[in-house]
């Protein structure tokens, strides 16, 4: 460690947080209103938006999911191998196999016209690519979520040798760092402080609202969450689920 106090780190953090926000504003600001165009499109004609990540990057399915705020047109993909509930190395394990991907294919009943959103900050495991591969042979349309710099040093993990934003319809880049942690903490090199979950609770928010300008531009209302601790929003929700999850 390079003597930095506890304030100089968190401060550290911020700054670095700040900047990728901003580069992610800057940079990838278009292809987020482009992948909103295109699930918009998709859930209009009749597919399904599917979303999910392995490791930590499922949270940004659940970031989508029956959110205040949130669009009610999402359905995650949580099955429990995915989630680090179970045992901290199940999940890492599942994620290198690339079969694996043809059980969530087949359980979820993903098909021609769906959109998926993939998330997964290296985008080099076997299972998130052969997912991509395998439901774009389906006919369905995939964006995905990634750090594009964080993966140029590291091979795939996948036979052919492609990593996740190589094989997507639309590619969003979370500007992130290899390893994506960002700050040293010890003479060895550590790092903490990794952004790839605010990055990209940041871009799915962004993502949903691009979702419900295109829907009011084709003149339809998006379906919204309310928050259930404002009056009145259980009525509003309730229709919502009725009418998205049959629930």
């Amino acid at each position: 460690m390079d003597g930095k106090t506890q304030m100089e780190l968190l401060t550290q953090f911020h700054s670095t947080i700040g900047r990728m926000l901003r580069q992610i504003h800057d940079t990838q600001s278009g292809v987020i209103c482009r992948a909103g165009i295109a699930i918009c499109e998709a859930v209009r004609a009749g597919g399904s938006f599917f979303a999910t990540g392995t490791g930590h990057s499922h949270m940004l399915a659940e970031e989508l999911y029956t959110r205040a705020g949130g669009l009610a047109c999402v359905t995650p993909l949580l099955p429990g191998e995915f989630m680090l509930s179970e045992h901290p190395l199940k999940s890492t394990a599942v994620e290198r196999v690339p079969a694996y991907a043809d059980v969530v294919l087949s359980v979820y009943g993903i098909s021609a016209g769906d959109i998926l959103l993939l998330a997964s900050n290296s985008g080099r495991n076997g299972m998130i690519v052969e997912l991509a591969i395998k439901a774009r042979q389906l006919g369905a349309k995939v964006i995905s979520i990634s750090s594009i710099a964080g993966t140029m040093g590291q091979t795939s993990r996948h036979p052919g040798g492609k990593k996740l934003w190589e094989v997507s319809d639309i590619a969003i880049d979370n500007c992130g760092v290899e390893g994506d942690a960002v700050c040293a903490i010890a003479e060895s090199g550590s790092r903490m402080g990794a952004t790839s979950t605010v990055t990209g609770a940041y871009i799915v928010q962004q993502l949903s609202m691009a979702v419900a300008v295109a829907f009011r531009a084709a003149g339809e209302e998006p379906p919204i969450f309310l928050s259930s601790n404002v009056d009145g929003a259980d009525d509003w929700n309730r229709v919502l689920f009725r009418d998205y999850y049959h629930v």
